[in-house]
């Protein structure tokens, strides 16, 4: 019956829905591959005018995102140190049909701003306005005053540590 009904659905012009699985289940792309399936060339080409539509239509309505690595990698980066709730909420919606790129366990940055707090710890601020605050007693001295390299890495038990310059690295807890 499924067959008969996909049949019917080709023959008046639905052609978008004949890769057999429903529409709910069916990525944009996958609908546009099934297109290429298709063996009349009349048929392909409706197929893939409606599509390509249908997608243009879900894009501009904002259902759907075309992402490419490089930003999946950027959003990684500007999530890193959040947590995983704020990794998911940057990453959601979006799927790839290769394996997601890892959750880097460091990242190089640039510290534009390195500021000592009342309690005699720094509180970071980087380049793209991510803020980090030292949250552990190693002392640091004589950090430059212009803007220098540094690197966050994932530490023990999911906290952090940013190793400023040539500096001993230090403990922190991202804020922003």
């Amino acid at each position: 019956m499924r067959v008969a009904f996909l049949t019917a659905l080709m023959a008046i012009g639905a052609a978008p829905f004949a890769a057999g699985a429903s529409e709910a289940q069916e990525s944009e792309i996958d609908k546009i591959h099934a297109c290429s399936a298709l063996t009349d060339a009349g048929q392909r080409l409706a197929c893939f005018d409606a599509t390509v539509a249908a997608l243009k239509q879900a894009q501009a309505a904002g259902e759907v995102s075309i992402v490419s690595r490089s930003q999946i990698q950027q959003a990684g980066k500007n999530s890193f140190g959040l947590g995983p709730t704020a990794q998911a909420s940057a990453m959601a919606g979006v799927t790839t049909a290769a394996e997601p790129p890892p959750e880097p366990d460091h990242v190089a940055v640039t510290i534009v701003s390195a500021k000592k707090r009342e309690n005699g710890k720094f509180r970071f601020t980087l380049d793209d306005g991510q803020i980090w605050d030292q949250t552990d007693t190693v002392s640091l001295r004589m950090l430059p005053t212009e803007p220098f390299e540094g690197e966050i890495r994932r530490a023990a038990l999911g906290s952090f540590m940013l190793k400023p310059a040539n500096k001993p690295a230090v403990r922190v807890k991202r804020i922003k």
